[in-house]
């Protein structure tokens, strides 16, 4: 899957997937929240299992986990954004993941977390959307290092 690609569908599953079990829709104004891309010295099913693991240990609900010719695609239920000033700022602001894992020469394993928010309120004209994206980079970013973190500590053991 070219990164092309994966960032076509990542984009289409932010903006189009419904949330499921009787949940209402996501509101109205959807938009990118940044991405953070990593490649890892594992196995893409090395890396499944942690990846998933990390993602609910930050309270994230799978909505669906997809494979393809290899690669693997970890998709969020939305949830509410946890930073208290966006929050304050950004009525109902929510978010959600979708997590690309595709296999990489000598084993290794390219892992892009792509996150989408979105709120009633227009996010991109907010003067709170520059906090919210923010924040929203740098989880992702502690979520690639503890992806990492868990697979390094697993081989010393």
């Amino acid at each position: 899957m070219s990164r092309l690609t994966a960032a076509s569908g990542a984009l289409a599953l932010l903006l189009l997937a419904p949330r499921r079990g009787g949940a209402a829709e996501p509101p109205q104004h959807v938009v990118v929240a940044g991405a953070a891309s990593d490649t890892l010295a594992w196995d893409v099913d090395q890396v499944l299992p942690v990846a998933i693991s990390e993602l609910e240990k930050d309270d994230w609900q799978i909505q669906r986990a997809d494979s393809s010719d290899g690669a693997h695609r970890v998709v969020t239920r939305w949830k509410p954004l946890k930073h208290a000033l966006a929050r304050v700022l950004l009525e109902g602001v929510m978010a959600r993941c979708v997590v690309d894992l595709t296999p990489a020469e000598g084993g290794r394993t390219v892992v892009t977390i792509q996150g989408g928010l979105t709120s009633r309120d227009d996010l991109e004209n907010s003067a709170a959307f520059p906090v919210a994206r923010t924040t929203y980079r740098q989880a992702a970013e502690r979520w690639l290092s503890r992806v990492a973190g868990t697979l390094e500590a697993r081989e010393r053991r």
